[in-house]
């Protein structure tokens, strides 16, 4: 009986040297355990912030990019509209301006001047005299001038006239004939439309026998006309 009893005592000893060191054993290897699995948290947080500020740098950058791509963009539209906006301006002047000379051209200011002694011819005293005026489509029609004339004029020496003419749109020519006494050839024009300044009045001298042109007229631009007029505007020499 008491070999029993020594037994179990020595068996309840030795179990609880052997729990002990079990437990020493947990508690070292939770010890070392602990400060592994901490050390490897906070590396796993210290990449992740890492990882976070690296995408969040590469993201800042890509939206500055974007932003900087889109400005350029904006501004190229911009550019494009202010320059097709500019070319509008440009071709509704130009178009203006076409329609200001076309409407400039369908009227014509007439200046009649004649002298103290209009219409005297180897006479001082001047006499006054009757002028037409008429707008041609073709020149063989200046035969027909008195007949085809839209407009008479009284003309007085030494008292100007101002006219206001409309001109038809398919005139070509413009013809004045001043009815003189002593002369038939040097007191009718024949004008082409084509070589009127409208900048300016037309403007006609009436003198003893014969009438002669001012201003108002571009000779250049009709050449032919330019050379019949200078020989026909030759100064007389007397009234014939």
């Amino acid at each position: 009986m008491v070999v029993i009893l020594v037994r179990a005592m020595v068996c309840g000893v030795c179990s609880i040297a052997l729990f002990g060191c079990t437990s020493d054993r947990l508690s070292r290897s939770n010890q070392q355990t602990t400060p592994n699995k901490l050390t490897s948290l906070v590396d796993n947080y210290s990449h992740g912030q890492a990882h976070d500020v690296s995408s969040g740098h590469e993201a800042s950058v890509n939206i500055k990019a974007n932003a900087n791509a889109n400005a350029n963009e904006d501004l190229e539209k911009l550019k494009a509209q202010f320059a097709q906006q500019q070319q509008q301006l440009e071709i509704m002047n130009n178009e203006q301006q076409a329609l200001q000379a076309q409407l400039k051209r369908q009227n014509l200011t007439l200046q009649i001047l004649p002298s103290i002694n209009a219409n005297a011819g180897r006479y001082q005293q001047g006499t006054a005299s009757i002028a037409h005026i008429a707008f041609l489509e073709d020149e063989s029609q200046f035969v027909e001038l008195t007949e085809l004339a839209v407009k008479e004029v009284s003309i007085i020496p030494s008292r100007q006239t101002t006219l206001k003419l409309n001109i038809p749109q398919d005139a070509r020519f413009i013809a004045i004939k001043v009815g003189l006494r002593y002369t038939k050839k040097r007191s009718q024009l024949l004008i082409p439309i084509s070589s009127i300044d409208f900048e300016k009045p037309l403007t006609l001298n009436v003198g003893a026998c014969d009438v002669n042109i001012k201003e108002g007229i571009t000779p250049e631009l009709a050449p032919v006309f330019a050379t019949k007029l200078k020989y026909y505007q030759q100064p007389l020499v007397a009234c014939s």
